[in-house]
Parts: C-alpha cells; sequence; structure tokens
C-alpha cells in the first residue's frame, strides 16, 4: 500500500512539473486578431509543437503596455505599427526603445462600413458618415433614407478598426452622444442586422447576411510586435504563421 501511494506521488509530482514547464506564447491583442489569426491556428500550431497559445484579451493601446511591462511576449493590433506607436505615445503610453521593435503582418483586413440589408440607402461619402458618426446627421432622410433616427452602432471595447475610422473618416472629432453600446466588434454585426436604423463598423473578408456595405472599406495590416530578441517559443510561433500557419488564417 505504501509503495502505491510512492509510486502515485511520484507521478502527481511529474504530471505537475510538466505542467509547470509547458511552454507558452502570451499574446495582448483584440478580437480581430483572435477570430482571424489566433482561434484557427492554436490547436494546429500546440498539435505540431507542444506550445500553447496564451491570450491576454486587451485594446491596441493596453496591448502594448503589456508587451512594454513584460506581461505578453508579444502584442497584436489591426493598425500600421508607425500609427499604433504614435497612438501610444499620445495616450501617455510609454513607449521605449523603437529601435528594438519588430513587426510582422500576418494578413490584411478590411474594415467595412455597414447598414442594415433593409436600409434604402446605398452610398455614403466620407463627410456624410463623418455627419452621422459626429452626431451632426441624426436622420436617414437627410442622406437619402427614411424618415428614421440613425443608430451609430460602437462596440465599449476600442480596436485598429475604431482608431483608424476615428481618425481617417472622423477627422478625431467626438463621437455622438447617442450611440447602441456593445461589448466588442464582435458584437456589432447582429446588432446591425437586427436594427433597421443601425450603422457601424465591422470586419472580416465580406459583409455578413443581414447587412450591406455603403462606403469604400479601409483596409489595414494585423501587426504583431515584439521587442528585442523573440523567445524561442515566440520564434517558433512566428516560424508557423509564416509557413504552414497560413492555411489556418480566415
Amino acid at each position: 500500500m505504501r509503495r502505491m501511494v510512492l509510486i502515485t506521488g511520484v507521478l502527481l509530482s511529474l504530471f505537475s512539473t510538466a505542467v509547470a514547464g509547458a511552454d507558452e506564447v502570451k499574446i495582448a491583442t483584440g478580437v480581430t486578431f483572435i477570430k482571424r489569426v489566433f482561434d484557427p491556428v492554436k490547436n494546429p500550431f500546440r498539435d505540431k509543437t507542444g506550445i500553447d497559445i496564451t491570450i491576454l484579451f486587451n485594446d491596441p493601446l493596453p496591448a502594448l503596455a503589456e508587451l512594454e511591462k513584460g506581461n505578453a511576449d508579444v502584442a497584436g493590433a489591426s493598425l500600421p505599427l508607425a500609427e499604433w506607436l504614435n497612438h501610444a505615445r499620445s495616450a501617455g503610453i510609454p513607449v521605449q526603445e523603437i529601435g528594438r521593435y519588430t513587426s510582422y503582418v500576418p494578413v490584411i483586413e478590411k474594415a467595412m462600413i455597414v447598414v442594415n440589408a433593409g436600409n434604402r440607402v446605398n452610398a455614403l461619402s466620407k463627410e456624410q458618415l463623418k455627419g452621422i458618426f459626429t452626431g451632426k446627421t441624426r436622420n436617414w432622410q437627410e442622406v437619402g433614407g427614411d424618415d428614421a433616427p440613425i443608430l451609430v452602432v460602437w462596440p465599449s471595447v476600442s480596436s485598429g478598426a475604431v482608431i483608424l475610422f476615428k481618425t481617417g473618416i472622423m477627422d478625431n472629432e467626438a463621437l455622438t452622444n447617442t450611440v447602441y453600446d456593445v461589448e466588442s466588434m464582435a458584437d456589432t454585426p447582429d446588432a446591425i442586422a437586427a436594427t433597421p436604423e443601425a450603422i457601424g463598423i465591422v470586419t472580416g473578408t465580406a459583409a455578413a447576411p443581414g447587412l450591406k456595405e455603403i462606403a469604400p472599406a479601409i483596409e489595414r495590416p494585423l501587426t504583431l510586435v515584439y521587442k528585442g530578441s523573440p523567445t524561442p517559443s515566440l520564434q517558433k510561433l512566428l516560424d508557423f504563421l509564416k509557413s504552414e500557419g497560413n492555411m489556418y488564417i480566415k
């Protein structure tokens, strides 16, 4: 009996050691990267390398802060690196030693401005979009639609697409004070498809059922960035993404 207890104890000890020593890559990023890249590749990557992908869910700016603090091996955002770093500095995120940053773009993403598929409006200009999202235009009738209030769907959790939209379309003016809050961009398509008066930004390769694009898509890179030399586990992930990982990316 004592021998069985001893053997069991040894096995438990070995198991605990193995778990504690399990390799992982910690990635600070948001919904778009998770859906398009890391959810599809995490299982094939683990099967090949034995390395787990751990996601630290964050907006682009906190994600960069996690990298700076050493809490993440790599950060990801749907922004060009230069613009990402500029926004971080403007927001007071301490970004040190820019020259030690290395970036990699596994995929180009589209941010689409969409309305409910039943909306009579088929196209909006930049100025019309700016008017809607800043609250200066509040009724669809003002832009050729039905007499109905405009409802802007806006995620509480920011993203690269949101940052680029604010810069490129809204000219950094304040968002309208009348919005339909959703938690993240992952919730935006369903909210717009279910609401005839809604408009918002979605990401992906094509508009989902129930939605209609009404302006040219904004293309931007999904950028991964790390600082200094990558850890061995991160290097394996980068090598995987640059090779067979491509077949899993959505």
